[in-house]
């Protein structure tokens, strides 16, 4: 594989994601970067092991074994034996974080790989088209890392679900706490305290499992209910689907039913009551 260092224009730039390098070492240099990778950084290995170090733990990092880091995260790794070979992939994008984000891939990720033949496969096709770079070539290889992301995910798959597995049922109580209560004022301390955690540790591990907060959870469940009363029931009057799902101000219902449906209560009212 040809390794390539990209020196992007302001017009690749713009893409949503953009190549910076792609490459493999035969001898994997001892590596020290306390300030983290300027960019996304993804590496595996092709022959022997290496260690990893991340916030003072230490990873073996075997031939079936990957890691990914967004920028910024410190790190070290170096040769576990007399010849550690890797391969690499670093990008970068306005839309990087949010589609790294939205698929639930955190800022460290290590990772057993189960399709490697295939990923080494795209890295191949990134690494051929970039040896030829212009900003057409820019564009494919932006397709080809959002394909390579995508089945990074799929390796990650089985790790997420089992850390969303683990972390819903623990949660399941709070969410049959809020379907039952969702008319009532509702606090963090009193959710938090139905599965003894503390408030803060009870809005981190919600965010992480859900994307979103207890309260914006309790809100999406009363603006869920409100959609069903004014679907029901077609002589209700909008200030009463207000009361009844558990709002105390009809104006800031109305400005969270429009934020999350894109219409007014009236308008869905008119369009589905």
């Amino acid at each position: 594989m040809k390794t390539c260092f990209i020196v992007n224009t302001s017009l690749e730039k713009g893409l949503p994601i953009y190549l910076k390098s792609v490459g493999s070492n035969e001898y994997q240099e001892h590596v020290i970067r306390k300030n983290g990778h300027p960019d996304y950084h993804y590496l595996h290995t092709l022959e022997g092991n290496g260690y990893l170090i991340v916030d003072g733990q230490k990873y073996l990092v075997d031939e079936n074994t990957a890691f990914f880091m967004y920028p910024g995260i410190a790190h070290e790794y170096f040769a576990a034996t007399s010849k550690w070979s890797t391969i690499w992939l670093t990008f970068n994008g306005p839309a990087s974080e949010t589609i790294l984000k939205t698929m639930g891939i955190r800022p460290f990720e290590i990772f057993k790989l189960a399709n490697k033949k295939y990923l080494e496969g795209i890295l191949e096709a990134i690494s051929n088209k970039a040896s030829v770079y212009n900003y057409i070539v820019s564009i494919e290889c932006s397709q080809l890392i959002y394909s390579f992301i995508l089945h990074m995910f799929l390796n990650l798959q089985n790790k997420i679900e089992k850390n969303f597995e683990s972390n819903y049922l623990k949660l399941l109580p709070v969410l049959q706490y809020i379907e039952e209560n969702y008319k009532k004022a509702i606090s963090l301390d009193e959710i938090s305290s139905i599965v003894n955690l503390s408030p803060q540790h009870l809005c981190t591990v919600f965010k992480k499992t859900f994307q979103t907060t207890p309260y914006e959870y309790l809100i999406r469940v009363r603006i869920q209910k409100a959609k069903e009363l004014l679907m029901k029931q077609s002589s209700i009057q909008i200030k009463e689907v207000c009361y009844e799902v558990g709002f105390k101000n009809p104006s800031y219902f109305c400005y969270m039913f429009k934020k999350l449906e894109g219409i007014t209560p009236l308008q869905f009212k008119r369009l589905f009551g």
